[in-house]
């Protein structure tokens, strides 16, 4: 079914790059408090999620 002309498709709440980025960091935090010396592979893991999240964009 198609929407009006003179209204426009609601958008989502958060885009998927976002809730990719929230979800890596929330990752991170539990491995973290669970591992703390594999504290800075895994900011390095979450990095390079976010920096590709980035450059794919939706």
């Amino acid at each position: 079914m198609r929407v009006p002309p003179d209204r426009r498709e609601p958008r989502p709440l958060i885009s998927t790059r976002a809730l990719v980025i929230g979800l890596a960091a929330v990752a991170a935090a539990a491995l973290t408090a669970a591992a703390p010396d594999l504290a800075v592979p895994i900011g390095v893991g979450v990095a390079v999620v976010t920096l590709l999240a980035q450059i794919v964009k939706d």
